[in-house]
């Protein structure tokens, strides 16, 4: 069972001058190669950053430090994301908060930042453990438990929840499902795509149901709620937002949340690889907690790269980037930047125990100020959820057959084949007070 991402990142070696590969569109190279395609890009052109084309746009593609502080600077570089038309409305929606600029970004921002405040955040990670609790029943009864489809029910039920969501306790499965499906769609071609459209339509519907039973009076969710703010968000003009975009917001705050299931199964593989790591988690100490999520989102890949424009025409590394340009950050390489980490193809937590993530190497979720920039208002939620799975998986024992365990770099979300079947699923007790020791230890 090989579980080990075999690939190197970005060489250390870089050249003032970036290479040009821009005759042919590399599209469907970039979907047949998915997370190594700028990697075998770097090394068989001795750089850290190329142009090429993709989607008939002329890109320049880049990783590391140098690359995130240029990718981040707001005089030289249009922060709404450069995203296809077809991941643009599949995953993120029409209109949605990511392709905002300037003070309408900004209000709408804050709309995102009201519901994700650290007692909204604790009040979701609380609702995620209870559900994790009652899931360990049915597991020790199963024969076998897939781990990624079981985070996905988990994980939507608490969102749904804690959105002020109503939703039936049999239908609860089919809409997280179709918001699982939407993720795992967006970075493919063919019938995974077609999928994640059709789900993308299902959810759509259902979103925009909610939200006109919010303001038809029928629906009353909670105040403060995530349903309740977006149905009754203002924009700049002071008009509510339309039925469509108010519903596309909705999704964009429960989906996510979803979609932490992938690094929740990513957690539990680095557990089965690393199993020295298990006991210091099963403690609850924060700092463990959170060093673990850390390093969990800094190997195991997600978001392949983000987009921008030129602003305004700028030369950098002897290269002259005229306005309009497409930018991209490889997500995937500058995390894995040997001139930023060091053995960064090594799986280790410690990097990030006692010290703070460097925003510049470490981007997962992108650079900036969440209150003001693009970075993603649900960061934190990330963290916590992530945290509070790693707990609980750690207080359990289970036996691990035989199955498919790599991680394909070839697939864009990835994730294992075999969804991280588990056997023998029991609770282990943990001391007393254990959670709250950690804390203060931590404190």
């Amino acid at each position: 069972m090989t579980t080990q991402i075999k690939v190197e990142g970005p060489p250390r070696i870089r050249r003032d001058a970036i290479p040009t590969r821009a005759l042919l569109d590399r599209s469907l190279l970039f979907f047949l190669e998915g997370y190594t395609f700028t990697i075998k890009r770097y090394h068989r052109w001795r750089a850290r950053a190329f142009e090429t084309r993709l989607l008939a746009r002329r890109s320049v593609v880049m990783a590391g430090r140098d690359a995130t502080s240029l990718f981040y600077d707001a005089d030289r570089i249009v922060q709404s994301r450069f995203v296809p038309w077809p991941i643009r409305t599949t995953l993120f929606g029409a209109g949605a908060v990511h392709f905002l600029e300037g003070e309408e970004h900004r209000h709408r921002k804050a709309m995102f930042m009201s519901m994700v405040t650290e007692e909204s955040v604790a009040a979701l990670a609380a609702a995620t453990a209870r559900r994790w609790d009652a899931a360990s029943d049915r597991w020790e009864a199963a024969d076998r438990v897939v781990l990624f489809d079981e985070a996905v029910q988990v994980l939507g039920s608490a969102a749904f929840t804690w959105a002020g969501i109503p939703v039936e306790r049999t239908d609860e499965g089919r809409r997280a499902r179709d918001l699982a499906t939407i993720v795992d769609g967006f970075g493919s071609l063919g019938l995974r795509h077609l999928r994640a459209r059709m789900a993308r339509r299902r959810a759509d519907r259902w979103a925009r149901r909610l939200i006109a039973d919010v303001r038809a009076g029928r629906l009353h969710p909670p105040v403060g709620s995530p349903l309740e703010v977006i149905a009754r968000h203002r924009g700049l003009d002071g008009r509510p937002m339309g039925e469509r975009l108010a519903a596309t917001e909705l999704l964009n705050v429960v989906r996510p949340t979803v979609a932490v299931a992938y690094f929740v199964t990513f957690a539990a593989l680095a557990m089965h690889t690393h199993p020295e790591w298990r006991p210091r988690l099963a403690t609850g100490d924060e700092a463990v907690l959170e060093a673990f999520a850390h390093e969990v989102r800094r190997y195991y890949p997600f978001a392949p790269a983000l987009g921008a424009k030129v602003r305004r025409e700028f030369t950098w590394q002897g290269r002259r980037f005229p306005r309009g340009r497409v930018v991209m950050l490889d997500v995937f390489g500058t995390d894995r930047d040997a001139g930023s980490w060091a053995d960064p193809e090594r799986f280790d937590p410690e990097r990030f125990i006692g010290r703070e993530p460097d925003n510049l190497a470490w981007v997962p979720h992108g650079d900036g100020e969440p209150y003001t920039s693009h970075r993603c208002a649900g960061e934190g939620v990330t963290t916590e959820l992530l945290k509070t799975a790693e707990r609980y998986l750690a207080r359990l024992r289970y036996d691990i057959p035989r199955q498919d365990l790599r991680v394909p770099l070839n697939r864009i979300p990835t994730r294992p084949p075999s969804g991280f079947i588990m056997t023998n699923v029991r609770r282990i007790l943990v001391p007393a007070g254990a959670d709250a020791g950690a804390r203060r230890r931590s404190a």
